[in-house]
């Protein structure tokens, strides 16, 4: 490759269950530099670590163009996962920094994940375990999967997993997305439906979306539309539910149970939440299993080295 680059991780997860992915860049002539602070890095932090960086491997940091124009030898960021609302796309390209994606890496992890929220959510196992580290036997009311119906808004890798998991429960399917694929609907049995019509009529949703320039796809009326006690999970992106609307329907006792692992201004929680107690959150822990992180960092690698061959060519 030349003279010795540097290449900054900004993910903390990266590598942690195989020295393979850090091997793979040292052995390709990388200078490896992690993260020094150990969780997301603010502006100043982030601008400060980058400035020398030929690459960076990124989790969740704003790639913004103030840290890009502090990043003068920047020529590739690979980014550790799917999501690139973090990273500002247009001005990439316009000072020809290549920009890549982890796909499918996470997508079993996040997958298994919104099903266990959908469980939790259901029988009341985070509440019934926090009366119960209390010493207060408490028993929770719940309600089973059996015979519900699940709205998927989204059917991309995560929402295609999520439903040949739910597959083989006794349960109906509905999906909204742009795109369908026709063999995979049938061969699971998922019926086709506008969003207003999957809001009223599912007992469970679940959402698999990027989002949309952060307005919000679950706003008031959509909770006007909702179920008594229906479940909304989210594992896709804060914004997509409206803060305000979602507190004002738990409020009312609209909902059911709300599983909740991306938030508006992570890395913190919405505090007003935390009254609820059918309330799940959890700090955007979805694709983190060990699986799932050596898929990652193994990617993440790849598509980097890829992607400087290319520029050396």
């Amino acid at each position: 490759m030349g003279s010795r680059v540097k290449v900054l991780i900004t993910a903390n997860s990266f590598g942690k269950y195989s020295s393979k992915p850090r091997e793979m860049l040292e052995n390709f002539g990388f200078e490896v530099v992690f993260n020094p602070y150990h969780r997301m890095m603010t502006e100043d932090e982030f601008i400060n670590e980058i400035k020398e960086a030929d690459a960076v491997i990124l989790s969740t940091e704003f790639l913004n163009k103030a840290v890009i124009d502090s990043a003068e030898k920047l020529k590739v960021v690979s980014r550790y996962g799917v999501g690139l609302d973090n990273v500002d796309l247009a001005y990439c390209k316009e000072k020809g920094i290549t920009v890549t994606i982890t796909k499918n890496a996470n997508s079993n992890a996040v997958a298994e994940f919104a099903i266990s929220l959908m469980f939790a959510s259901l029988k009341g196992i985070c509440t019934s375990n926090a009366y119960a580290k209390q010493n207060t036997w408490k028993k929770i009311e719940g309600r089973d999967l059996t015979g519900k119906t699940v709205g998927l808004i989204g059917l991309g890798s995560i929402g295609r997993e999520v439903a040949k998991k739910l597959s083989s429960f006794d349960v109906s399917l509905l999906a909204y997305d742009v795109y369908y694929d026709e063999s995979f609907m049938s061969q699971y049995e998922i019926k086709k439906e506008t969003l207003e019509n999957l809001i009223k009529d599912s007992d469970i949703i679940t959402l698999h979306v990027p989002a949309v320039d952060e307005r919000p796809l679950i706003s008031e009326k959509e909770f006007s539309l909702m179920k008594k006690d229906a479940v909304l999970i989210n594992t896709a992106r804060a914004s997509l539910i409206d803060s305000e609307a979602l507190i004002k329907n738990l409020e009312e006792g609209k909902l059911f149970a709300v599983g909740m692992d991306v938030h508006p201004n992570e890395p913190h929680f919405d505090e007003r939440l935390f009254k609820f107690e059918n309330v799940i959150l959890t700090p955007h822990n979805a694709a983190i299993s060990r699986e799932a992180i050596d898929k990652t960092s193994m990617i993440a690698v790849e598509n980097l080295i890829k992607s400087f061959n290319g520029k050396n060519a």
